[in-house]
Formats: C-alpha cells, sequence, structure tokens
C-alpha cells in the first residue's frame, strides 16, 4: 500500500490488476478518486508522482491520464503536464440536456424488456435507499453507490449498450459533485420518491410513464446542481458536515 504526499489516495495491489492491463487500472483507480472527490478539481496530475504513487513505469500512467482526458474528467495544460477538470455549470446544464434525452429513451426501452427477476433486484434497491440515513460524507457516498446501481440497471436492462456506455461518460463528469455537494442530504425524500415511482412503472411495464419519471428526475437533478454550482461562485461545494 502507497499514498503520495501531493496526490492523497491509497493504493494497494489490488487495484493493478495485470489481466485488464496497466494503464486501465491506474485510470480506473484514478477515475474513482476524482468521482469520489479524493482528488479535488483543479489537482496537477504529475505523472512522475503517479508512477511512484503506483510503482509502474511513466508511459502507462501517460496513457492512463490520456484516458481519462478523452472521457472529460482530466484536462491536459500546456507545459503543465495534466489536471482534474472544473466544471462548468453551463457544462453541467448541457450533460444534463443530454442525459434527460438518453434516460428518457433507456427508460422506455427497460420497462418493455424487464423480467421478473429485474424488477426484484431494483425493489430491493429501492428499500435499501429508503432506509439510508445521510449525515455525513460516507453516508452520501454510500447512498451514491445504490443509486448508481439503480441507474445501471434501467441502462442495462434496455438492451442499448451504446447509449448506456455514453450516459455513463457523461454521469461519471457530474457525480462527484452530487456525491459532495449536499444535494442527496438536502432531498432525500424527494429522491426516494422519484425512485418508488421509477421502480412502480418499472415493475408494472409502463414504459411511458416510466419514461417521463426518468426524464423529470434527471431534470430536477440537473437543476438543484447548476443552483449549488452557481451559488458556490465557482468553488468545489462543500462535504456534508
Amino acid at each position: 500500500m502507497t499514498r503520495s504526499p501531493n496526490i492523497e489516495i491509497t493504493v494497494t495491489k489490488a487495484d493493478i490488476d495485470m489481466r485488464g492491463g496497466v494503464p486501465a487500472s491506474v485510470a480506473a483507480r484514478l477515475r474513482e478518486a476524482i468521482i469520489s472527490g479524493e482528488i479535488p478539481a483543479g489537482t496537477l496530475l504529475r505523472q512522475e508522482e503517479i508512477s511512484q504513487l503506483f510503482r509502474v513505469g511513466r508511459p502507462p500512467v501517460r496513457e492512463a491520464l490520456t484516458l481519462l482526458d478523452a472521457e472529460g474528467l482530466v484536462i491536459s495544460r500546456p507545459r503543465r503536464g495534466f489536471a482534474v477538470a472544473p466544471l462548468d455549470p453551463n457544462d453541467v446544464e448541457e450533460i444534463f440536456d443530454i442525459r434527460m434525452l438518453l434516460e428518457e429513451r433507456a427508460a422506455h426501452f427497460a420497462a418493455q424488456r424487464r423480467t421478473l427477476e429485474d424488477v426484484n433486484v431494483m425493489e430491493k434497491l429501492i428499500h435499501t435507499m429508503e432506509q439510508s440515513k445521510i449525515s455525513s460524507s460516507d453516508e452520501a457516498i454510500a447512498f451514491s453507490l445504490v443509486n448508481r446501481e439503480f441507474h445501471d440497471l434501467i441502462h442495462r436492462v434496455s438492451g442499448r449498450p451504446v447509449t448506456a456506455s455514453v450516459m455513463l461518460g457523461l454521469r461519471n463528469k457530474v457525480e462527484r459533485y452530487i456525491r459532495l455537494g449536499g444535494l442527496i442530504a438536502g432531498n432525500l425524500e424527494q429522491v426516494n420518491r422519484d425512485h418508488r415511482m421509477i421502480f412502480e412503472a418499472f415493475r408494472d411495464a409502463d414504459a411511458e410513464r416510466m419514461a417521463v419519471l426518468c426524464r423529470e428526475h434527471i431534470r430536477s437533478t440537473g437543476k438543484r446542481l447548476v443552483a449549488a454550482l452557481n451559488a458556490s461562485q465557482g468553488r468545489e461545494p462543500k462535504l456534508i458536515p
């Protein structure tokens, strides 16, 4: 297990899966650290430092950072290397506009294709979220992981892998702010109410209703996030106390 004095994340042997390739493994750990907020927006990602942290050569680190650059999670700065990408409220608004359209279509197909097993899996996720209490950043992150499973289930059942891949990339760009910005904690009842109604439409195979509910759920989440970013005046949203 190693740590870096500047990039405050822990890396274990399990984080480097040689079967998946070193660049992919490095990218996966950095991606999760960025999404979780372990590495804040604006942090410089020095290749030498990351190489020492993961105990790998610089070429796979450079390849990993290039992958994250393509995903929009990091940006390349001339003569300064890579840094964690900031998030502009205008970008967030555009991302959620796109997500509304894609989530609506995915939900429509998911309701038509779902099996009884899919319904049972979603019901368990709903139960877990409804039993959740959020009074710390760790609890907010735990809730977000279940929320991620909920939406992943819809995407998977929709049978539209290209759409699911696009939505994953869009969600990764904004999830760090949803996790750490207090949006879930301040709106937990509304989020759970939205999810419960989406589940009921999914259970009843009501494709039209589920599509509308998912679209509105994404729209309201995006609206709250844009408002939070504007209120922060360009600063990272604070961690939940």
